[in-house]
């Protein structure tokens, strides 16, 4: 039996159960999961929670009330230094195996993709009403080219040092004007957080063609999910969202770095196929997450 331990928000979850059950999955061993303790929760939907086993309910068989004991216990490490996330010694992992890490990329799963879609199929209900949603928006814009665009903008993210500058926004955006011309695109926002005024979301959306479709958590996800052309963030949440749509010939744009705090997170969580975008780091956000590690290094250092 292997056993994942699940942390932070959805798209966090999402990738470490699918990650390590592909892995159990061919090894033939069990597989579990535990939810760890998660003070941080970015958005949630009314209805189905922000939890894999709630908005999944076919994975809440394998949910765990607690740790069982194991032999064995497999740390992922990954570093400033590190050129990638996966590490293919977790593959060779005994069974009876406890899996901590976050697994983000792709590599752990994409020949295994078909049943990652199986795991993480929405409820009819969400897809009746996310395509209900879609094809409105086809209908009343028959001449465009609908584009998702994902934001992730939220205050976790400025101030933990995780905020892409708007810069690659844009650029993407220009991207699929200069693909389809601007008379013929329309971009679909999808963001956990918009101000009542200024901020990232409301400057793309009035520089450029928009029109608001957002609705819950899960329903966005999945209604991305839908788009032959979409747009993601440095966002563990979007990435999946591209890796679940299987759209025909399907075209995803992604940031070319993936900010972390003071560092940069490889970038393996997404597939090489998606088009690079040049990006960088919002710079605010930087020095506001290194003020405050520092800050807390002195208080540490005058207690």
């Amino acid at each position: 039996m292997l056993v994942a331990d699940l942390s932070d928000q959805l798209g966090n979850q999402m990738f470490a159960y699918a990650s390590v059950k592909t892995i159990a999955s061919k090894k033939g061993y069990n597989f579990h999961f535990v939810r760890a303790f998660n003070s941080r929760i970015n958005n949630s939907d009314p209805k189905y929670g922000c939890e894999i086993h709630t908005i999944f309910p076919q994975t809440a068989a394998e949910l765990l009330s607690e740790l069982p004991p194991l032999p064995n216990i497999w740390t992922e490490t990954v570093t400033a230094s590190s050129s990638q996330v996966y590490a293919k010694e977790a593959a060779d992992v005994p069974d009876n195996t406890y899996m901590k890490g976050h697994f983000i990329s792709c590599l752990y799963f994409q020949d295994n993709l078909e049943q990652v879609r199986k795991w993480f199929s929405f409820s009819p209900d969400i897809l009746n009403l996310c395509q209900s949603r879609f094809h409105y928006i086809q209908k009343a814009h028959p001449d465009k080219h609908l584009v998702a665009v994902h934001f992730r903008v939220g205050d976790d993210y400025r101030t933990q040092g995780f905020l892409l500058h708007q810069s690659y926004w844009y650029r993407a955006a220009e991207y699929m004007i200069r693909k389809y011309g601007k008379e013929h695109v329309l971009f679909l926002p999808f963001y956990d957080y918009r101000p009542s005024s200024g901020g990232i979301v409301n400057r793309f959306m009035q520089q450029y063609p928009c029109e608001n479709i957002r609705g819950t958590l899960v329903e966005d996800m999945c209604t991305m999910t839908l788009f032959q052309d979409l747009i993601v963030s440095n966002s563990s949440f979007s990435a999946m969202a591209g890796i679940l749509n299987n759209t025909k010939d399907k075209q995803v744009l992604r940031p070319a770095v993936y900010p972390v705090g003071t560092q940069y997170q490889p970038t393996d969580c997404f597939p090489d196929s998606w088009t690079i975008i040049p990006a960088q780091r919002d710079r605010l956000s930087w020095l506001y997450c290194r003020f405050m590690r520092l800050k807390g290094r002195l208080l540490k250092l005058f207690r």
